[in-house]
């Protein structure tokens, strides 16, 4: 984009991620009330399970989701740090709906409890980082036939990020016709590891 035009990092091939999030909100909303009550919703809290404040809270958390990357990225090369990043994006989302319902309670109810609101940002945190790690691992799972030579056998030499990178790359891409059998490194405290 040029300068000074604000492109949205949401497109169709991404709005699938957006539903899909906003599954594990309303998922995370509802569970943390089904686990705080253990089953049975006291009545002066049921407005909170609402189809109106689920879909506020929805509105709250998605766009929060937006300008944290969320949607920047490819799920199949999710990072330490853009966990790092989802993580700071549940809590501020769900900071936002806490204090919304805090400062404006839906009438006909009480205050949002506080362990509500804690199991909630919990449940996200879990159903967000698990989503993005369990796509990685469904991508870079090994072929039907395992780690079987495909190819022409080959050592990496360096076991360092570098070497990281380039195992990682041999085992994702099959085509290229190579399957990585070991690293050198001159680190001896680098010998006999996986």
């Amino acid at each position: 984009p040029r300068a000074g035009v604000i492109a949205l990092p949401i497109n169709r091939h991404k709005l699938w991620q957006l539903a899909a999030d906003a599954v594990l909100i309303v998922l995370a909303w509802r569970l943390a009330f089904y686990f705080r009550f253990d089953q049975s919703v006291p009545v002066f809290y049921r407005e909170l399970l609402s189809w109106q404040v689920v879909a506020l809270v929805v509105a709250i958390k998605l766009p929060v989701f937006v300008l944290f990357g969320f949607y920047n990225r490819w799920w199949r090369y999710v990072s330490t740090r853009d966990m790092w990043g989802a993580a700071r994006g549940v809590v501020v989302a769900s900071l936002l709906v806490d204090l919304t319902l805090y400062a404006f309670p839906p009438e006909g109810t009480a205050r949002l409890p506080r362990g509500i609101a804690f199991i909630d940002m919990l449940l996200l945190l879990a159903f967000v980082a698990g989503s993005r790690l369990l796509a990685r691992t469904l991508i870079e799972r090994p072929s039907p036939g395992g780690f079987v030579a495909r190819g022409r056998e080959v050592l990496i030499v360096g076991a360092g990020d570098a070497g990281q990178v380039i195992l990682r790359e041999l085992q994702r891409a099959p085509q290229l016709g190579y399957t990585p059998i070991g690293l050198l490194d001159d680190d001896p405290r680098k010998k006999n590891l996986r």
